[in-house]
């Protein structure tokens, strides 16, 4: 069973858009028990406890599409120590003690785009000098063994949001932390259960990023911590992006969330270079 997405990425970045639709509905995150594509991934640290870092989802029997931050940031700890080289994914509604588990390696198995380390350098830059809407966060998972159980989520043509219609829903799909916000927040919390949010209006920045409101009552994203990697799909199938961080927002929002376009051409021809380079098969 293949499924269509496109998939978005969150930024820690006070970025301004149109609005492309004109009209907001926000409904709460809840439980997801259908998206069977999309993934929990997991690092293992020193002490050989796993702990969900992002989410993903499968493109192909042996390829997870995600941010390019999660694998950046995690091969950063290996070089520090601070983990081991062996990760992992898991399937299922909720992935905390599952026996679901497909290794990979940080080191041998993951590819991030070119951009990835412009981009976070970008975020973490504190003079207001540098954009990280320039630059592209994606990156891909090469599992170990393929997936053949699960439905596949299929990349977009180029342009794709550009035919979007005025009663099409957007969701978004991913493990990340059960609140929206959390100053208090520790790693431990994290429950592992998949959960699912839409809304309609999205705001375009430029040609290879967007955003979205926040929610109207608490004025906090749906994206939180480690939803980073998840995909953002239209019409309940077709994947538009990847999400990555949460961002300072105008008001009323205290934050807002933003995703690269997989729909973008640069974006699509990186994801099919890389798995061919790879894998030696063409992705349509």
């Amino acid at each position: 069973m293949k499924t269509h997405i496109f998939l978005l990425i969150i930024v820690i970045e006070l970025f301004f858009g149109q609005p492309i639709c004109s009209q907001t509905t926000l409904v709460a995150k809840t439980i997801d028990t259908t998206h069977q594509s999309v993934v929990a991934i997991f690092r293992v640290d020193k002490l050989g406890n796993p702990w969900i870092i992002g989410s993903g989802v499968l493109i192909h029997p042996q390829v997870i599409l995600t941010a390019g931050h999660v694998n950046y940031r995690t091969v950063n700890r290996l070089y520090n120590n601070d983990c081991i080289p062996e990760g992992y994914v898991s399937f299922g509604n909720n992935v905390i003690g599952s026996n679901e588990r497909i290794a990979f390696n940080w080191i041998k198995d993951v590819d991030s785009h070119p951009d990835t380390a412009d981009f976070w350098n970008s975020v973490l830059d504190t003079t207001g000098l540098t954009n990280p809407s320039k630059f592209i966060d994606i990156g891909l998972i090469f599992l170990q063994q393929p997936i053949y159980n699960k439905p596949l989520a299929i990349l977009p043509h180029s342009y794709v949001l550009a035919e979007r219609k005025p009663e099409d829903l957007f969701l978004g799909v991913g493990y990340g932390y059960f609140r929206t916000f959390d100053t208090t927040f520790k790693a431990e919390l994290m429950d592992g259960k998949r959960r699912q949010w839409s809304f309609k209006n999205i705001f375009e920045i430029n040609d290879l990023w967007i955003s979205i409101d926040c929610d109207s009552v608490t004025k906090f994203p749906f994206i939180s911590i480690h939803d980073s990697g998840a995909p953002l799909f239209m019409r309940d199938s077709l994947v538009v992006g990847i999400w990555s961080r949460m961002d300072k927002a105008p008001k009323p929002c205290a934050y807002s969330s933003c995703a690269v376009r997989i729909d973008n051409p640069k974006v699509l021809a990186w994801i099919k270079e890389s798995i061919k380079k790879r894998l030696s098969i063409n992705l349509n």
